[in-house]
């Protein structure tokens, strides 16, 4: 007759480290796509590129470093005045897109090589 032991010795026993690998796992799998569409949402919002007429801005921390979208506020430096969608960057010096925006003081582009868009900001004055 067969012990309990003899039943059990040709299986194999999960043992608790499996299952904390297993565990690890489905967290990695879940947390670090959430993490990467969470950060892509926020660059997405605070992007000056996508801030319509009425939003703030900051300028960034460097003169090299993008403007950031805000909210309006003491920390905001100007206000979108004017948004030309689909222009080239090149537009900003030989013509002056922003000009029937007569209280810009600024203008921001954001975009590619082909194109992008062309932002007329004044001072923000809370």
């Amino acid at each position: 007759m067969d012990t309990p032991q003899d039943a059990l010795a040709g299986r194999s026993i999960p043992r608790a480290d499996h299952r904390r690998r297993s565990s690890v796992k489905l967290v990695v799998a879940i947390v670090v796509p959430l993490l990467v569409i969470g950060v892509g949402v926020y660059f997405y919002v605070t992007s000056a590129g996508t801030a319509k007429v009425g939003d703030c801005l900051s300028d960034g921390e460097t003169p090299d470093s993008p403007m950031v979208k805000i909210a309006c506020g003491e920390a905001a430096d100007y206000r979108v005045v004017g948004r030309l969608e689909g222009r080239k960057k090149a537009e900003i010096n030989d013509a002056k897109p922003c000009e029937r925006f007569p209280t810009t003081a600024v203008t921001y582009w954001e975009g590619d090589d082909s194109s992008g868009n062309l932002l007329c900001l004044e001072p923000y004055r809370p």
